[in-house]
């Protein structure tokens, strides 16, 4: 893989940032992955993680010292990372451990009686809280920098563009609730602790609180904006210039601009804010405005991941929008190869972006995965090669998504056999396809109590894989709405939060393997109330995983010497694309 900036460049930026660095008078910078609304996905030009290493992963951070320069990743990206920036020292999170957890244990090691900056816009309350216990019992300062050095350097020498892009109302009966239905939730939280507003700053959740959605950040259904939710009315921050389509904002949103939304608050009102979503920066302009700050959990952080019944149907017509795309672009691969047109990494990328445009889907939900061959093995392979040749009877792993009008996001993985029908797999890529096969399948038909934790159904789905010696370095599933990383819910290792009914989550066990290539096979899931009555005496009710993507798998790659009655029974329902029915159990 080529990184997307040179090296000589980086290095260059770097000493840049050292030197502003010694300016704001710290020793050690983090320099984080997210943004100013704490985004997962930034835009490229708009990212200054990348913009100061070159590494292209969407999470990932960096710590910069006088003499290093460290890059701290998950289990998807370790192989990226180690590509992308080889004079970093690459670290990746354990497992059950996020990224920040990871390099607060660097900072452990290396920052003893040494000033560590952080960027205050670029993390939350909650994660500047941590940062200064971590500091405490390691003996090194915390500096909460209001301007990063990173940012003074880009200013000076090559400043981003300007963001861009338009916003729109969406029905409220495609949505299930109305802005006014919304406001009522959060209105026992206001009484409760006595509030005069609520802070909303995660943009999926103003956007999904408002009824708007938004192409202002690639990669996302939101708009740039901040929120305060009072008793009736949603204040909303943000360009109502953007605005475009026929259908308005709902009456009880209210917008205004960013001098707006402070002024919207009398003196010393008591103000709520989710500590884990609201930027340190943006918590001290509240203060600075004469408002008094009061932690609150926010009431729609849980309440936007239980999907209404209108929800779940649009997003199942979502769904199977982006199945047909993905079947297709597998087809038109095939078809290319037969005719022995050569076709690369990347054009295969375009073709399933072009398919999707065609579909109606405004844009992608996050940067298309196609990978050819050993490239499978590089978890979240986001920068496909124009000059990377696929061929027949390799490995492919096309991972992909797109948002349509409703702004929920798709999100699909399939692992195919490149080449024509005729094509023969070889009895390794069949073992390897067939065990994470026989995982998804664990997941999507799983039979689970009321109560079950995310780490729970993570080793339901395991279990084929560890039978055999196998295991994959990332979560098995996330939350899907607005964003296509959404939580709750989280299927993984440490995940001790409940699935709930009306959730939507991926099942994505993998295999992965350097120098040989990687399997991933990916299907959207909700979680519904099961039909049967459990015997007399059993505690608890049971919940049933429901599947709602259903695009083909790939039966060359299937050997079903491998599989069980069960499992034979599971396909065959899945073949037949039934979304009303539940699936076989056992």
């Amino acid at each position: 893989m080529v990184a997307a900036v040179a090296l000589p460049l980086v290095a260059s930026r770097i000493e840049l940032v050292r030197a502003a660095m010694r300016c704001a008078g710290v020793d050690i910078l983090v320099v984080r992955a997210t943004d100013g609304w704490l985004n997962e996905y930034v835009p490229d030009d708009h990212s200054t993680r990348r913009w100061l290493t070159g590494f292209t992963g969407s999470m990932g951070d960096a710590v910069v010292t006088a003499t290093e320069l460290h890059i701290v990743v998950d289990g998807r990206y370790t192989l990226q990372a180690l590509q992308e920036v080889p004079a970093a020292t690459v670290t990746t999170a354990s497992t059950g451990q996020s990224i920040e957890g990871a390099w607060l244990e660097v900072l452990g090691k290396i920052a003893g009686g040494k000033i560590v900056g952080i960027e205050s816009a670029r993390a939350s309350l909650s994660l500047m809280r941590t940062a200064a216990a971590a500091a405490t019992k390691d003996g090194w300062t915390l500096q909460a920098l209001a301007d990063s050095p990173v940012d003074v350097v880009r200013a000076a020498t090559d400043p981003p563009p300007p963001l861009t892009g338009t916003m729109w109302a969406i029905d409220p009966a495609l949505a299930g609730r109305s802005v006014e239905d919304r406001l009522a939730a959060g209105r026992e939280v206001l009484t409760a602790n006595n509030l005069a507003a609520l802070a909303i700053s995660a943009l999926d959740e103003l956007a999904w609180v408002a009824n708007l959605r938004g192409d202002q950040f690639a990669y996302q259904a939101t708009f740039r904006g901040r929120g305060l939710v009072m008793s009736d009315t949603l204040i909303v921050a943000a360009d109502k210039g953007a605005f475009v389509g026929d259908r308005v904002a709902e009456k009880a949103v209210r917008f205004v601009d960013d001098a707006g939304l402070v002024a919207a608050l009398p003196n010393g009102a008591r103000v709520g804010v989710d500590p884990n979503t609201t930027p340190h920066a943006m918590a001290q302009a509240l203060i600075d405005a004469g408002a008094v700050l009061v932690e609150v959990a926010s009431p729609y952080a849980v309440l936007r991941t239980k999907k209404t019944p209108a929800e779940l149907a649009h997003m199942q017509a979502a769904f199977q929008r982006a199945d047909a795309v993905v079947d297709e672009v597998q087809k038109w691969l095939a078809q290319q190869l037969k005719k022995n047109r050569p076709v690369t990494e990347l054009d295969v990328a375009t073709e399933t972006e072009r398919r999707f445009r065609e579909s109606g889907a405004f844009g992608l939900s996050f940067k298309v995965i196609s990978a050819a061959g050993s490239n499978g093995a590089v978890i979240h392979y986001s920068t496909p090669s124009a000059q990377r040749l696929v061929k027949t009877g390799e490995l492919f792993l096309l991972d992909t998504g797109a948002y349509y009008e409703g702004g929920y996001a798709t999100d699909l993985t399939r692992t195919f056999l490149a080449g024509p029908s005729q094509t023969r797999a070889s009895k390794e890529q069949k073992r390897l396809y067939t065990l994470v096969l026989k995982a998804a399948i664990a997941g999507m038909s799983a039979r689970v109590p009321v109560g079950v934790t995310g780490e729970q159904l993570d080793a339901i789905v395991r279990d084929p894989l560890w039978r055999n010696g196998l295991d994959y370095g990332h979560g098995t599933g996330h939350g899907v709405g607005v964003n296509v990383h959404e939580a709750p819910p989280s299927v993984r290792i440490g995940a001790r939060g409940t699935i709930e009914p009306g959730q939507v989550f991926s099942i994505e066990p993998g295999v992965y393997l350097p120098g040989w290539g990687g399997v991933r096979i990916e299907n959207l899931c909700t979680i519904v109330e099961d039909t049967v009555e459990p015997p007399k005496g059993v505690p608890r009710r049971f919940l049933r995983v429901k599947p709602l993507t259903f695009s083909p798998l790939d039966k060359r790659l299937i050997d079903r010497a491998l599989l069980n009655d069960h499992e034979k029974r599971f396909l065959a329902w899945f073949k037949r694309g039934s979304r009303t029915q539940l699936p076989p159990t056992c």
